[in-house]
């Protein structure tokens, strides 16, 4: 009795593995994930999803696809501008993706697709959470320039309305001595919302710096609208301009005007306080002295 079922185990055993080592045809499932499209600008509305083949495979392998569910992935590459790809030059990937597959087959000859593109909407970036300081004597030199500036959210045109403003998330960049440019995380404000997504998350930001000293510049003050038959003499006649200069600019002779106004004369007692009119754009100014002149009409 025991050698018959020793040999009836034997005998099971080896139909077992003939019929594992047989070839046949295995239904697939083969799930399909669209790929190489702008998933920020485009939604994918409607797509199949699922690609059924029958796989000419071994029962081992069979088998252990069953194990693993009896599902295999495949990326496809599509454009927004397609809406259909044919499946015949898809099976030789599927195939390949088979463990042990000698051929593929499926009773679909394509897959379909289609898409939208999302709402959008350009915000410009605000900078009201970041706090900058610069090093002694150093300072702006020129404009800073934001990379990008404006910023693209994407998705429910009911979202997009309530989002207001986009902001950085706070940040400090302290004791600045050198142009630099800094990169600036946004605040994740599409986040709270449904299928929101940004054109980007994060922006740079260029700071143009230079070394400065300190300045004095001597300039008249002239007076305006006085009637041209009277005589006005200001004391002193000139005031001092206290001023940053860029080191590269010290070389340049800047032009300023420095004035009071004759309207301004007899209310203030002949007392006035000199205003600075004019001066070049890369100066920094810091203060006038004196800050008050007496200005005299002589008939």
């Amino acid at each position: 009795m025991k050698r018959f079922l020793v040999i009836l185990g034997i005998t099971a055993l080896v139909w077992v593995g003939v019929s594992l080592s047989e070839e046949n045809d295995y239904p697939v499932r083969v799930r399909v994930e669209y790929i190489g499209y702008d998933t920020v600008r485009y939604a994918l509305l409607q797509a199949d999803t699922l690609l059924p083949v029958q796989a000419h495979i071994s029962g081992f392998n069979a088998m252990l696809l069953g194990i693993s569910q009896n599902t295999v992935s495949l990326e496809v590459p599509v454009e927004v501008t397609q809406n259909a790809l044919p499946v015949g030059p898809l099976t030789d990937r599927v195939r390949q993706s088979i463990l042990g597959a000698k051929s593929v087959m499926s009773s679909v000859d394509s897959i379909h697709f289609s898409f939208a593109e999302r709402s959008h909407r350009d915000y410009l970036v605000n900078l009201d959470q970041l706090n900058i300081s610069f090093a002694d004597q150093y300072g702006l030199y020129g404009e800073p320039v934001l990379t990008p500036s404006v910023v693209t959210l994407y998705g429910p045109k009911k979202a997009l309305d309530d989002i207001q403003q986009v902001n950085i998330q706070p940040a400090e960049i302290l004791g600045i001595k050198e142009s630099g440019t800094y990169p600036l995380m946004l605040d994740p404000v599409w986040k709270q919302y449904a299928d929101v997504r940004p054109s980007c998350q994060e922006v740079n930001l260029y700071l143009p710096v230079e070394a400065y000293v300190e300045k004095e510049y001597m300039v008249p003050v002239i007076v305006k609208g006085a009637d041209t038959a009277l005589s006005v003499k200001v004391y002193p006649p000139q005031v001092t301009v206290h001023a940053w200069v860029a080191q590269r600019d010290l070389l340049r002779e800047p032009e300023f005007t420095v004035a009071v106004f004759y309207d301004e004369l007899l209310s203030s007692g002949g007392r006035l306080s000199p205003q600075l009119l004019q001066f070049p754009g890369y100066i920094r100014l810091r203060s006038i002295e004196p800050n008050e002149v007496q200005c005299v009409v002589i008939k």
